[in-house]
């Protein structure tokens, strides 16, 4: 199988770049034959370690598949004269047509000689996009998978439903769009101002729509996995079914307009609850074929359970002593539905709080404790630690003088990204739990894409190295030079908005 690299410069490498960082300069704990670019930084350093090509006298690509390699293993060979990619499958040749359209970013028309072997440390590699807080079109949402093709990151973590609004169609339900998609206004400035814009605010994605995203993704070797939040963050699905609600049909329940946690939960003692999720979940399998089923299970509090006749009156039928086995009951229940259709969930570290099945996934938010336990009971484990991996905080410290946008809070310099360490406090059968790690974007503060990207770039390629790499990671420096020769002229050639602090020395 052979195509032009001419056309791969005008094609592939605006949509399929690869990050230097991670599959030339990092190799993602692979090897380099006869250099190793861990060490050297820049692929035009290696040239001599093999033939050089000029893709002007020889654009032609062979590629070839060995199943024997892993399914993202790779190697791209340019040292013989000839380009030549040998990989697992499809997605392993994937990533090297972007290391290859990278290096052509870089070196122009000819070549380096070298022989990269390459692969990813960690089965999942995420990032989260909140399209709750603030809606994003599904072309937007397109070009933010195609920083994570660039990035060379593998899952689109999409949050669809939440107290600000419901974002995905399903069509058993209808008011969920009708009603829990808009809500009458949104706060203005950071949270206590108690001012607001007086404007609705709404959108959500039709079934076709996520469909549309699940196949651009696809396109890109990027599984969509998609989230459903339960039993709190159900703000705006009680003001479209307020039945659900401890309170009952009777409560006039608002999407809400500012942020937080609030008191309005799914009532777990009412089976009409269950028969709800089951049905939304219905429609979510039908469209996301991923394993994954995110379920949230996040920032549920439990006051309205205690008060609530139908919760406490369960409570007392399984033999419960306290509310947090509700969550736990509410979480199983699904998790045994979706396992009938073959699927797994995942959810955020508080599903530990009431006993989960080992079956269930945990995604360590609250920083990496949350995933040290679950790995320790065995369960499986995505760190996504507010403390490294919390895209929505500031990037500097002296963020006012920096003219950095309005942020959530908190301090994430990419440094600081760049040193974490998944692996921390773990023995190595502990370590064989940690399945991978991921990014999240909250938009409480985002509301334009241009925006989006500011705060993901170039937080992003430090994402990507501790994935490609988690361990033997100290050259910060090398690794931000990495980022201005590899990253940047695709960030420009594409127009995106990067934060340049880091370029700056600014912390």
């Amino acid at each position: 199988m052979t195509f032009k690299l001419n056309l791969m410069k005008k094609l592939i490498y605006p949509l399929l770049a690869a990050v230097v960082l991670t599959a030339i300069s990092a190799c993602g704990g692979g090897e380099i034959v006869p250099v190793d670019l861990s060490i050297v930084p820049n692929p035009v350093s290696v040239l001599g370690c093999g033939k050089s090509v000029n893709i002007q006298e020889n654009p032609a690509v062979k590629t070839r598949i060995n199943k024997k390699m892993g399914a993202e293993e790779y190697y791209l060979d340019t040292h013989k004269g000839r380009i030549e990619i040998t990989a697992g499958s499809e997605a392993g040749v994937f990533w090297a047509r972007q290391t290859l359209a990278q290096m052509v970013a870089q070196c122009g028309d000819v070549l380096p000689g070298v022989r990269i072997h390459d692969y990813p440390k960690f089965p999942y590699r995420g990032a989260h996009l909140d399209c709750c807080r603030h809606f994003f079109s599904v072309d937007e949402v397109k070009q933010f998978i195609d920083i994570l093709a660039l990035h060379k990151i593998n899952v689109f973590h999409w949050h669809l439903t939440e107290d600000q609004g419901w974002r995905a169609e399903i069509k058993q339900y209808p008011k969920l769009t009708e009603v829990g998609s808009v809500r009458k206004e949104t706060l203005v400035g950071h949270y206590g101002s108690n001012t607001y814009d007086g404007t609705p605010y709404g959108g959500f994605y039709t079934q076709d729509e996520m469909r549309d995203v699940v196949t651009y993704a696809a396109e890109r070797f990027i599984t969509v996995v998609p989230e459903i939040e339960m039993p709190g963050h159900a703000s705006a699905a009680l003001a479209s079914y307020p039945e659900l609600g401890c309170r009952g049909k009777d409560y006039p329940y608002e999407v809400q307009t500012t942020w937080g946690v609030f008191p309005e939960v799914f009532c777990a003692g009412n089976p009409e609850t269950v028969t709800f999720l089951e049905g939304v979940l219905d429609e979510i399998c039908d469209i996301f074929p991923s394993e994954y089923i995110h379920i949230g299970g996040d920032e549920a509090p439990r006051e309205e359970w205690e008060k609530c006749p139908k919760c406490q009156a369960l409570m007392k039928e399984k033999g419960f002593t306290r509310e947090a086995e509700l969550q736990s009951y509410l979480i199983t229940t699904v998790e045994q539905y979706l396992a009938g259709k073959g699927r797994k969930i995942i959810g955020w570290d508080e599903i530990l709080e009431g006993g989960v099945s080992q079956n269930a996934t945990v995604m360590s938010w609250r920083g990496a404790k949350g995933g040290i336990e679950a790995a320790k009971l065995g369960n499986d484990v995505i760190m996504t630690p507010n403390s490294y991996f919390y895209f929505d905080y500031y990037q500097t410290k002296g963020r006012e003088e920096n003219g950095e946008p309005l942020a959530i809070g908190g301090c994430l310099p990419l440094r600081k990204c760049y040193e974490f360490d998944p692996y921390d406090q773990l023995d190595d059968d502990e370590k064989a739990h940690i399945k991978g790690i991921q990014a999240n974007l909250w938009t409480e503060y985002i509301a334009t894409f241009d925006h989006v990207q500011h705060m993901v770039l170039p937080r992003m390629a430090a994402l990507a190295e501790v994935a490609w790499n988690p361990e033997g990671r100290t050259d910060y420096d090398a690794f931000v030079g990495r980022i201005e020769k590899g990253l940047l002229p695709i960030y420009c050639e594409r127009g995106y908005h990067y934060a340049d602090y880091a370029f700056k020395g600014i912390e």
